[in-house]
């Protein structure tokens, strides 16, 4: 007969189940994960749920840890809220690889948890060391693997403390500025029974950050009255989408020119008067006042400095980069503040001060709009040879509507394309902000996921696409019914590694002999490869008399549900083919 305390507490969720419904109360939607031995606890926890009817995160399986992460990556830059990355001890968390990185530069919140190896070898203990894996991947600090990018490491030892420790996270996580946090446990504590959660959300509220004070709101708002030539740099603003309007009223009634750089949110409408591009470096050795907003590179020393004599302000939710090795860019004032606030709070000052020089700033941002425009960007479209990145981009512009949400990843066109588009829809645009390439095809998901009525659209290079593990990205795509567009700028390798040996080494052999080994997936075929995985379409267009009709029809087939990618052919990056003396 079974005891009753027995049955009791066989009734109580262990701190697999616990972590799932405290989850769900925070309002996390999604669980993507890449499932191993450490989580029996939470499969069991998923059916169980499942079967009795409780909320908890909808489960995302995906073949590679990069699509984990990476896609809620992108549903958390739509959002701002934290979803859940669930992967395999040490060997999963270093297949998160580059996500990591991009998901701390990109700051964005995430709550990645990972199991550990179990530690009992007993075999009453639930969950202990029952195959030999569990002595191969004990690494004595897994943590350590991704501690340098991630806001909070901290190991669950205790079930009874899984709701603090989540709720602990999720604060972290969403605070300012945001980040992802890891979490790890043994086998034998996630299967350890835990009482009901009795924690309040509305008790472990996100920090804020807050204006300036009246002293140093008087002083931007005075400098930006007496300048002549006053200047916006901007990268990510527009994580806080009312900030978009706010720049633009702001612009407008001092008469400043605005200048976004290797975007990651739409930070200023790309077809307003008052933008100024996206080259880094434009205008800083004119401009006499230089207001940076949530930017982290506004210009690179060695090529332009600011005039002398030029006042900079900046304005950043992390104007130091305490997680960046060495930076500086010296500057007047740095607050690090909120920007939607600050903005408010300039808008909200005497507005007779702003009229005054309105009209000569405004003379000078239309000459310096004129004289900073990026080379080429306004060329006809080509009669012969192959098809251009500019020629392509304006295709795809073309395809824009008012559902569009357009995903770029392709660094070596990086500031062609959005000079091309002119996004002006606040949350219609997003860009990697990191350097871990493979993000765009796998961010499309969580987007869609976050925004089920969005036409999702990633351009992204061929070289992006093959790091973004492909197999994992499209077959998540079509199992969960998560369709979008992939236009493939395919010019046979990497350009940007080119590009880097050229600046350093402009006339050496490489350049000479055009021997640069980047040539990397020369051949393959993309849309082949997306369509392997049952989830997607692969079109290809070689010849540009196809590519208004293909990208149309490509669209088409988005909208009735089934991921296409369109591999589009450019002018190879080299003539030289790898694998060959």
């Amino acid at each position: 007969m079974t005891d009753p305390e027995t049955l009791a507490d066989a009734r109580r969720p262990n701190a697999a189940e616990q972590l799932l419904r405290v989850c769900a109360s925070l309002g996390v939607k999604y669980l993507f994960a890449n499932l191993g031995s450490d989580h029996p606890a939470f499969i069991d926890a998923f059916a169980r749920l499942r079967q009795e009817g409780i909320p908890m995160p909808a489960v995302i399986v995906c073949p590679h840890e990069m699509t984990t992460l990476s896609a809620a990556h992108g549903y958390a830059m739509v959002t701002r809220q934290p979803q859940l990355v669930l992967v395999h001890v040490d060997v999963g968390t270093q297949n998160l690889g580059a996500s990591v990185h991009n998901a701390a530069r990109g700051r964005v919140p995430v709550i990645v948890v990972a199991g550990l190896s179990p530690v009992s070898t007993h075999a009453s203990a639930a969950g202990h060391r029952n195959e030999y894996i569990h002595y191969t991947q004990d690494a004595p600090r897994q943590s350590a693997i991704v501690d340098q990018y991630m806001k909070w490491c901290y190991e669950l030892r205790d079930a009874q403390m899984t709701d603090l420790v989540v709720h602990r996270a999720h604060q972290l996580a969403t605070s300012m500025p945001q980040g992802p946090v890891y979490l790890t446990a043994g086998r034998e504590v996630w299967e350890a029974r835990t009482a009901p959660s009795k924690e309040r959300a509305d008790e472990w509220p996100a920090s804020t950050f807050a204006g300036l004070d009246a002293r140093d709101l008087g002083e931007l708002a005075e400098a930006l009255a007496a300048s002549k030539r006053p200047l916006v740099i901007t990268t990510y603003m527009g994580y806080q989408r009312q900030s978009v309007d706010l720049l633009v009223a702001l612009s407008e009634r001092f008469g400043i020119g605005v200048c976004e750089l290797g975007p990651h949110y739409l930070n200023f409408p790309g077809d307003h008067p008052n933008h100024l591009g996206y080259r880094r470096g434009a205008l800083v050795d004119e401009a006499d006042l230089i207001l940076l907003i949530d930017v982290d590179v506004p210009w690179l020393e060695s090529k332009i400095t600011p005039a002398p004599g030029a006042k900079v302000f900046h304005i950043d939710i992390d104007p130091l980069k305490q997680d960046i090795g060495y930076w500086h860019f010296p500057v007047h004032r740095s607050h690090q503040a909120d920007s939607l606030r600050v903005l408010a709070q300039l808008l909200a000052c005497d507005e007779a001060p702003a009229a005054a020089g309105r009209d000569a700033r405004s003379a000078w941002i239309a000459d310096a709009k004129r004289r900073s425009a990026l080379p080429g960007a306004g060329a006809p479209a080509a009669l012969e040879g192959p098809i251009t990145a500019g020629e392509l981009t304006r295709a795809v512009r073309e395809l824009i509507n008012e559902r569009s949400v357009v995903l770029v990843e392709s660094p070596s066109s990086s500031t062609l394309i959005p000079s091309l588009l002119k996004m002006s829809r606040p949350g219609s645009y997003y860009g990697n902000h990191g350097a871990g390439l493979g993000w765009g095809c796998n961010a499309a998901i969580g987007v869609k996921l976050a925004e089920p009525e969005a036409e999702v659209i990633a351009l992204v290079g061929d070289g992006c696409f093959l790091f973004s593990v492909p197999s994992s990205a499209y077959w998540v795509s079509g199992a969960y019914r998560v369709p979008f567009l992939t236009v493939v700028y395919n010019n046979g390798g990497w350009q940007s590694p080119r590009l880097s040996t050229q600046y350093v080494h402009p006339e050496g052999p490489a350049e000479v002999n055009d021997t640069y080994w980047v040539a990397a997936g020369a051949g393959a075929s993309p849309g082949a490869i997306a369509a392997a995985t049952g989830g997607a379409v692969g079109l290809r267009i070689d010849a540009r008399e196809h590519l208004h009709a293909t990208l149309a029809q490509a669209l088409q087939t988005v909208r009735a549900g089934k991921s296409v990618v369109v591999d589009v052919y450019l002018a190879p990056v080299t003539a030289q083919v790898l694998g060959r003396a």
